[in-house]
């Protein structure tokens, strides 16, 4: 299936290291309250264009991309994206047709993008997909257009006959694409730069939960391993990679613990801010000084007591043998005209 879903797709298949420009077209068949036709682009992971047929207008996302580009390119992206709105709406009719289908809620999707690896090697890609499955895909290395479905056919035909818009389909995925890709990363060079992840093991109170925390990374690819004396730690729990507020991103494994348990507990770090993997072991010295300090409270109270209980002893065996009364001194102080409280 076409993973035009596009969380899925954005947070996959992209390696660590490398850098990828996607756009994402979507038309649909009118719905109440959104948008008929969008258009989202983004640079690694970062929506850095939007485009929808409520607003009529292509918008940065993102500050580098609106200081770096004038009037110009706003008003050519906007003109372009209305064309495409436009015939979005004319292929929804068409694959309706095609697939004997007269009403209903549908989606004609788009997406096409390429990717700069780390070795400096490049990839592209050209989709088309209908209500989120594949309808028709551009096979760069041969030039030519592959379809699953039969009624897909007619299609692929129709601009296989037009080589010479093959041959500009591949150079643009090639060439023209790269080199946007490049521009755009020189433009938020400082907010794409790869940033370190920050591990740590945290363990909430008594909890039999050890969880290993990497936060702070960019971009989002990210190798995280939990071990337990150098093998493979089981990891009923993981958050999967999540979104901070400042762009970055966190992950959080977590493995059953036992307090007794002797073994080493440490969580392995691959990323692309890392000049090499990162191991940090789990210490628990905070846990294990917990009793200690649990046992010194209490012996400081109980010597607190006893020594109260001998100061008040000593008192009363003094006050037998010197007819003194502190019980009654008391209250005489309190009360003058009591003259009877003596002794």
């Amino acid at each position: 299936m076409l993973r035009f879903i596009l969380l899925t797709l954005l947070y996959g298949g992209v390696s660590a290291g490398s850098h990828s420009l996607r756009y994402f077209y979507t038309s649909m068949t009118p719905i109440s309250g959104l948008p008929e036709f969008v258009i989202v682009g983004y640079v690694d992971e970062l929506e850095f264009v939007h485009y929808d047929s409520d607003m009529k207008k292509m918008i940065p996302r993102q500050r580098w991309i609106a200081e770096s580009e004038g009037p110009d390119y706003w008003e050519r992206n906007t003109q372009t994206a209305r064309g495409s709105e436009q015939m979005g709406k004319v292929n929804i009719q068409t694959l309706m047709t095609r697939t004997n289908q007269s009403g209903g809620i549908h989606m004609y999707q788009q997406m096409y993008g390429c990717e700069l690896r780390e070795d400096g090697s490049t990839g592209g890609f050209f989709q088309f997909g209908w209500d989120a499955k594949d309808f028709v895909s551009f096979d760069k290395e041969q030039s030519v257009w592959v379809t699953p479905v039969q009624w897909g056919e007619i299609t692929k035909k129709k601009w296989d006959k037009d080589q010479a818009d093959n041959q500009q389909t591949k150079g643009y995925l090639e060439g023209i694409c790269i080199e946007w890709l490049k521009k755009y990363l020189r433009y938020g060079e400082r907010q794409l730069r790869p940033a370190a992840p920050t591990v740590s093991f945290t363990r909430l109170g008594d909890s039999k939960k050890l969880s290993c925390v990497a936060t702070g990374f960019y971009p989002q690819s990210i190798e995280l391993k939990l071990h337990r004396d150098q093998a493979a730690a089981d990891v009923p729990y993981s958050s999967g990679v999540r979104p901070n507020h400042d762009g970055t991103y966190q992950m959080e494994k977590q493995t059953d613990f036992e307090p007794s348990d002797p073994a080493k507990f440490s969580c392995e770090v691959d990323h692309a801010g890392l000049s090499q993997k990162l191991v940090v072991f789990y210490e628990p010295k905070a846990d294990s000084m917990l009793p200690v300090i649990i046992g010194i409270v209490i012996a400081v109270l109980v010597l607190v007591a006893l020594t109260v209980v001998g100061v008040v002893l000593y008192r009363k065996k003094a006050g037998q043998k010197t007819g003194y009364n502190p019980a009654k001194t008391s209250d005489k102080a309190e009360s003058s005209s009591n003259s009877s409280a003596t002794a």
